[in-house]
């Protein structure tokens, strides 16, 4: 036990020594308490019943907090749930419509395609020149041809027949489908715009471009641009043969008959026919005599269309060739091959009265056979076939010399003189 007390006396001095050590002021003073006094407890274990209280109510605002964020949370999740049933039930009926109403545009389009359940009546339309896919299907429609214009442009537009329609007036049916119509409108095998043309034998190529405007065709103009160029020449092996300084570049070569345009042709189809005539005129048979005389196919044309223009009727063709052929074959004299023949002084145009009065009193043609000899570059009118006949069997003649009086009879002369007493005989001296 003495060890016990021992031991506890050695503890307490130690405590003593502690505090002894340990300045005074390093601790807080409160107010009527002197520095030696005890603080009568530490802060965190004063009224432990208040601290307990609020940091119960501290808990509770934190799980009412808790619960009022979850509920906020779940009543978001359901309105956004019910936000999302509603714009899902809004964008169902908007594809249902869509649908109902593509299902309704595709079923009314394609029976209108397929001519389903309209009647079979003929009509006629025009289709403008340069008309769109837009214009043909509003007159189309119009017409009562089809339906559905808009639907028919599409068709247009997924088939590629867009830029590809002709012109004119057709004749339909409005039980054609689609692609009946399409097929009609591409080619000419239902148009009744159709008009005939009769150009006569001596025919040139100013008067065929007016007669062509005239009618409708296409505009003289570009008539005779289209005459007057190559487009032609790798298909015929006639008008690749020509040369010289020429007025117009197919003039010979249009061949005089009746023919049958559209309304509005293009000049290269309606120059087309008459050339590609020509080319059947003149057959193999011809064309190995034009071999066999010497002459070339444009030679023979030339002398044709001088006869053509000349002879008052056909037996008169083969004795005018008769003259023209002695004054070529000729050696000359006396100005002989000098053909001195009168509708080439004023060609390309047919008389004096046709030149234009600005450049009349000075124009002289470069066809002009009184100044040149021999045959003049080219065609002055396009000969018929018989004057083409004549050309290539002239009549066996002596005959140098011919005119014509006021009724169209004819009178020959081998001499100069001769020639002189007919002048007055047919009244034109």
């Amino acid at each position: 036990m003495n060890d016990d007390k021992r031991n506890e006396e050695l503890r307490r001095r130690k405590i003593e020594n502690f505090r002894v050590q340990i300045p005074e002021d390093s601790f807080p003073q409160e107010s009527g308490r002197s520095p030696r006094e005890e603080p009568p407890a530490i802060n965190s274990y004063s009224r432990p019943e208040k601290n307990h209280r609020a940091a119960d109510v501290r808990m509770a605002e934190r799980k009412a907090a808790q619960r009022a964020a979850k509920a906020h949370k779940k009543r978001n999740k359901q309105k956004r749930g019910k936000n999302k049933l509603f714009f899902r039930l809004v964008w169902l009926m908007m594809v249902l419509f869509i649908g109902v109403a593509l299902a309704q545009y595709a079923v009314t389009g394609i029976n209108d395609m397929l001519a389903i359940g309209r009647d079979a009546v003929n009509v006629t339309v025009d289709i403008p020149k340069g008309a769109s896919t837009d214009q043909i299907a509003q007159v189309l429609q119009e017409a009562g041809v089809i339906q559905r214009s808009d639907f028919f442009k599409l068709y247009s537009a997924m088939t590629k027949a867009d830029g590809h329609y002709n012109n004119g007036t057709y004749k339909l049916n409005t039980s054609m489908d689609y692609e009946a119509i399409i097929n009609n409108l591409q080619s000419n095998a239902n148009r009744v715009d159709i008009v005939k043309i009769t150009f006569t034998e001596g025919m040139n190529a100013l008067e065929i471009a007016q007669l062509l405007e005239e009618n409708g065709v296409c505009s003289q103009e570009d008539a005779l641009n289209y005459i007057n160029s190559n487009a032609l020449d790798s298909k015929y092996d006639f008008l690749q043969q020509l040369t010289g300084d020429r007025y117009y570049h197919m003039e010979g070569y249009l061949f005089p008959d009746t023919y049958e345009f559209f309304k509005d042709e293009s000049p290269e189809d309606a120059i087309l026919k008459l050339v590609n005539n020509c080319d059947r005129k003149l057959t193999d048979e011809i064309r190995q005599e034009i071999t066999a005389s010497g002459m070339t196919i444009d030679q023979v044309m030339t002398l044709a269309s001088m006869i053509q223009a000349e002879a008052a009727d056909e037996d008169d063709m083969y004795m005018i060739s008769s003259v023209f052929h002695n004054r070529l074959n000729s050696d000359g004299s006396n100005g002989l091959r000098r053909l001195q023949s009168d509708p080439t002084m004023y060609y390309p145009y047919r008389t004096r009265d046709a030149i234009p009065e600005d450049i009349r009193e000075t124009y002289s043609s470069k066809y002009n056979t009184y100044e040149i000899e021999g045959l003049p570059a080219g065609p002055i009118c396009n000969p018929g076939s018989k004057a083409i006949d004549a050309a290539l069997h002239p009549a066996d003649t002596n005959y140098y010399y011919f005119c014509h009086d006021a009724d169209r009879n004819a009178y020959y002369a081998e001499t100069l003189e001769q020639h002189q007493q007919n002048l007055q005989k047919a009244g034109l001296r």
